[in-house]
């Protein structure tokens, strides 16, 4: 299973929440997309795609009331259909959080075009660590950084998504 954990605020709007999942799952906003809440459909409206009667930049989470343990859900990529499952897990005041919103506290997987394997994540790790181990005085930082690279592109990595976040929602001065 692929998931993440992310907290934001209940002033977050739909569209920033649409914005937030792209980058927490590793997506690049390439599809059509829908979040179902208390029976009708929110998102962003795209020449060629759905509408919404509701306009993404002036709904707020806020806005529907949400209790601990009420779920909604997050429809990506209409042809493959990606379904998340969103749920809110609990709800504090703005002023108990130590950290930049929104921000990616756990998650599971890597997502994207190719299905996340456990397997692909050790394997690309065992070549990495096989060459570190057997590396000789022909080894170079490029035959390394490039197993580096195999490596991050198979596994779930919270600092480089919440890295992605804060440059896409800044702290407010």
């Amino acid at each position: 299973m692929i998931w993440r954990r992310v907290r934001v605020l209940g002033s977050t709007t739909i569209a920033d929440l649409h914005h937030t999942i792209q980058i927490a799952m590793g997506w690049d906003n390439d599809y059509l997309h829908c979040f179902h809440i208390h029976g009708k459909d929110y998102g962003i409206a795209y020449e060629g795609g759905i509408s919404f009667s509701d306009k993404p930049q002036s709904v707020h989470l806020d806005d529907f009331g949400f209790n601990v343990g009420d779920r909604f859900t997050y429809l990506y990529n209409f042809n493959d259909y990606w379904l998340s499952d969103i749920r809110i897990e609990s709800i504090q005041h703005a002023r108990e959080i130590a950290y930049p919103i929104p921000y990616c506290l756990s998650g599971k997987g890597k997502c994207g075009e190719k299905i996340y394997n456990l397997f692909d994540e050790l394997d690309a790790l065992s070549k990495v660590l096989y060459k570190i181990v057997h590396a000789n005085d022909s080894t170079t930082v490029g035959d390394i950084r490039s197993l580096i690279e195999d490596y991050e592109s198979v596994r779930f990595n919270r600092q480089s998504i919440n890295m992605n976040l804060a440059r896409e929602f800044p702290p407010s001065a």
